[in-house]
């Protein structure tokens, strides 16, 4: 018959939509060629044929024969409607007529009745392949086998008529075994199974007097939880006292083996046994089910000891019986978990009853730790037992298990995307392959441009979102064979395998760009993803991680170059990298050889051109002689982390040097001793022992602290973490003199000057430049000015004075600059007019009296 879950109407009419985002299915004769249809037919996941405007099928796919029973040759023509039930097949056969004739879809369920006898259900559908008003081209019809879920159906319909018409109390149990989720009407009368309080599940236990609580506990559950079946006696309490039954609990099991639920089916006793009898003999098989209980049953006092362990503990924890009793039992749990389980303990002993299981790590008596899953009953309350009731199994094999399994996740948990471990190993292959088939692999590292905005001006909920997003139009993009991974964060990579050309790859590049540009919406919001792309081409000699390391590189070019554009990784860049590491490899060798040399600029007192000091700054000697200048090598030193150890050899060189001059010009007549500048980087200021670096290296020669001043800038104040500030106040402390470098230059200058122990600015060199000597003289308004630097350095030297700070100037480079400095009262300068940064040998002309012209830098 014409079969439905609801008795009317018979049939379901299934719109056919035109509009293409409708998110309908339509198979348009407009849209779907003959060929594209039979191939639709054909690779349908079921039965599927191809009818014409009369309902006859032109077209059987070879699935329609395992899902109906029926031979796909007999079921072309009209043959398909034959093995129709025929109670209903006029009815459906007029809905389908009508269905064809107003090209509206139906759908509705009937059965087949197959050659050999047997039925078989069916849910069916019609989808014309012309929307209404269009000349009929006939429908699809899909045919899905719904056999079993109605036999299950009725199975399960029949199962529970039988059992609320039984006259024994029945139950199910959730899967701890401590509540009641379902009850037939024998239980309900022969209990009292009323919830504590409205809406509240109902615990087994308050069904049970106390010698059943035990009984339930220490025999019942632990048994039923090893070996899926328990048979003994329980007694139910009811408003008219006990009902002892006879009880048979089973474990049931999802597809996984893990148990999803407990019943329980029991047979009144009260005419079979004396109550004294049935006591007496519950005792004994309460002991005997204890005894050879496969899990682990202690009773453990309200002090912590164990009281009783059942003969389970020899096999499962490696140790006797008796030798448990009196133990501690925290002396058994692994340190790790003590703390959780002491809190569990503290709930399970406050209230009366069965806990929720918990796991915890048990020492083994021949070493290392079992993984345990522990269920405890309280029953201190019940003379019987006294104590806590613990069932424990032994789940070290799961455990270790999951954690395989967890291990070998090769997945991104928030896309579904491969992640690197995946990447990694496919990637290989891909570059195999190329390697035998003379092919090449690209790879486009791709990075989301701005992605933190979008983090946090509309939430990482649609951050999360747009990673979603950005990942199924990656998929939607590349090629069959091709692989999209998310490394984390905003960061993807795609693999284009068995490439021909090197273009190949740019072309993917500016495909995935123009997919992720298009906008997307997140509810009222609209934002547009752009990506900076690296690319990177390989002909299958490269391993993985080097392919990876030139498109990540070629990326943070495309980063630097603007954003949203893809760059080649070529032989420019890869020389950009060989030189990185080269200078690098440079840099670790002349720390190990003592090749590190210090350059001095002297720093001036402008009042009367004496040199009052000098910073110190940086050399590398090459191996092969040269000398390399600091902006060859200083952002590497940051990169690599080699600056601390850097500045700590250029501290040492130039506090030694100092006390060499110091010794040279004891005949100085200014009365003021010289004084060395060290540049210090953010990492030295975050690291503590580097005031004890400090105080160690004054101390050994034996000069004043306040000789040594030590610079850095406002970017390392910026990345200013609390150790910072201890440090700054150590050295503060030691007498050391610090200014801050570059000043103007930052964000924060003044915050910097109330917040930090600052005792002198340095102009930056930008703003020297830029001074003129008209503006200084006569200021001139803001509308006639070409520039503020002559403002900018005029505000800072009387900001400076009036903190009680000193002002040196950097840069200094013509005589015109120097009579402004000295007209603004800046109290020193250092730059080419009066000398390059020269060796050590080379200051010693600067020792004495006042500089003369003669002296000065010709530079």
């Amino acid at each position: 018959m014409w079969g439905f879950e609801s008795p009317r109407p018979h049939v379901t009419d299934i719109p056919v939509s035109n509009d293409p985002s409708s998110g309908g299915t339509n198979f348009s004769a407009d849209h779907l060629n003959q060929d594209l249809l039979k191939s639709l037919v054909d690779a349908a996941p079921t039965g599927a044929a191809h009818l014409d405007s009369q309902g006859s099928a032109v077209q059987v796919n070879g699935r329609w024969e395992v899902t109906t029973g029926q031979p796909a040759g007999d079921a072309l023509g009209g043959g398909w409607t034959t093995d129709i039930d025929p109670d209903g097949r006029a009815e459906f056969l007029t809905a389908l007529t009508r269905s064809l004739g107003d090209s509206k879809g139906l759908r509705g369920r009937l059965r087949f009745l197959t050659v050999d006898g047997t039925t078989r259900w069916m849910d069916l559908t019609i989808t014309p392949l012309a929307p209404a008003g269009k000349p009929n081209s006939g429908a699809l019809l899909t045919v899905v086998n719904v056999s079993d879920e109605m036999d299950e159906a009725r199975r399960a319909h029949e199962l529970t008529r039988v059992l609320e018409a039984t006259p024994d109390p029945v139950a199910v149990l959730d899967p701890s075994g401590e509540y009641v989720v379902w009850a037939n009407d024998a239980l309900q009368r022969n209990s009292a199974i009323t919830p504590a309080l409205p809406g509240e599940p109902v615990r087994i236990l308050d069904l049970l007097d106390g010698w059943s609580q035990a009984q339930y506990a220490t025999a019942a559950l632990p048994t039923v939880r090893s070996e899926g079946i328990w048979r003994g006696e329980l007694r139910l309490l009811s408003n008219s006292g006990t009902v002892p039954i006879s009880a048979v609990l089973v474990t049931h099991s999802d597809e996984e083996g893990a148990v999803d639920a407990i019943s329980v089916m029991g047979r009144d006793l009260t005419d079979l046994h004396a109550a004294q009898e049935r006591v007496e003999a519950s005792e004994i098989r309460l002991a005997a089910l204890v005894e050879h209980a496969s899990d682990l049953v202690c009773v453990i006092g309200d002090n912590a000891r164990i009281i009783y362990a059942s003969p389970a503990v020899a096999h499962i924890l490696g140790r006797e019986a008796h030798e448990l009793e009196g133990i501690d039992v925290t002396e058994l749990v692994h340190p790790d978990d003590l703390k959780e389980l002491a809190a569990r303990a503290a709930e399970v002993v406050a209230q009366p009853g069965m806990s929720p299981a918990v796991e915890a790590r048990v020492a083994h008596g021949e070493g290392g730790w079992r993984h345990m899953e522990i269920v405890a009953t309280n029953l201190l309350g019940n003379p019987a037992v006294a104590g806590v009731v613990v069932n424990a199994r032994d789940v070290t094999e799961r455990v270790e298990v999951a954690a395989q399994l967890e291990e070998r996740a090769y997945h991104d948990e928030l896309t579904g995307l491969p992640n690197r471990a995946l990447l990694l190993d496919r990637l290989q292959d891909a570059l195999h392959r190329a390697a035998r088939h003379d092919r090449m692999v690209g790879v486009l590292f791709l990075d989301l441009d701005r992605f933190k905005v979008v983090n946090d001006s509309l939430g990482h909920g649609v951050g999360d979102d747009l990673l979603r997003e950005a990942a199924q139009r990656l998929e939607r993009t590349i090629r069959p064979g091709d692989l999209v991974a998310r490394l984390g964060g905003d960061e993807f990579v795609v693999v284009i395998s068995d490439m021909v050309r090197a273009t190949d790859a740019l072309a993917a590049a500016e495909r995935v760009r123009t997919a992720l540009a298009r906008p997307v919406e997140f509810g009222t919001d609209t934002t547009v993803m752009s990506a900076s792309v690296g690319i990177a081409i390989a002909r299958g000699v490269e391993t993985p991680a080097d392919l990876l390391r030139d498109a990540d590189t070629a990326m943070y070019r495309a980063k630097e170059a603007g954003r949203d554009r893809a760059v080649m990784f070529g032989a420019h860049l890869r020389a950009q990298a060989v030189r990185r590491h080269s200078v690098e490899q440079e840099l670790r060798s002349a720390l190990d050889e003592e090749r590190i040399e210090v350059h001095f600029q002297p720093v001036i007192r402008l009042t009367d051109a004496t040199v009052v000091g000098a910073e110190a700054l940086a050399r590398i000697r090459g191996s092969g002689g040269e000398l390399l200048q600091p902006s060859q090598f200083i952002d590497i030193a940051e990169d690599t982390g080699l600056i601390a150890d850097l500045g700590a050899r250029v501290l040492t060189i130039a506090v030694s040097r100092l006390a060499a001059w110091q010794i040279r010009d004891s005949a100085r007549l200014t009365g003021e001793s010289l004084s060395i500048a060290v540049n210090v980087s953010a990492r030295q200021l975050a690291d503590p022992m580097f005031p004890r670096l400090v105080a160690s290296t004054v101390v050994a020669n034996g000069i004043d602290p306040t000789q040594l001043a030590l610079e850095f800038t406002e970017s390392a104040l910026i990345a200013a973490n609390p150790v910072t500030g201890s440090v700054l106040g150590e050295l503060t402390a030691l007498g050391v003199r610090m200014g801050l470098d570059d000043f103007g230059t930052g964000f924060s200058s003044l915050a910097y000057l109330k917040r930090f122990p600052i005792d002198f600015l340095k102009i930056d060199r930008s703003f020297v430049a830029g001074l003129r000597e008209d503006e200084a003289r006569d200021p001139l308004p803001a509308g006639d000015r070409d520039g503020d630097d002559t403002a900018i350095v005029t505000g800072t030297i009387a900001l400076a004075h009036s903190l009680g700070l000193r002002v040196v100037a950097e840069g200094v480079e013509t005589e015109e600059q120097l009579r402004i400095l000295r007209h603004l009262r800046c109290d020193q300068a250092q730059g080419f007019y009066f000398s390059e940064p020269v060796t050590d040998a080379e200051f010693d002309r600067f020792l004495g009296p006042g500089l003369s012209d003669s002296s000065m830098s010709q530079n």
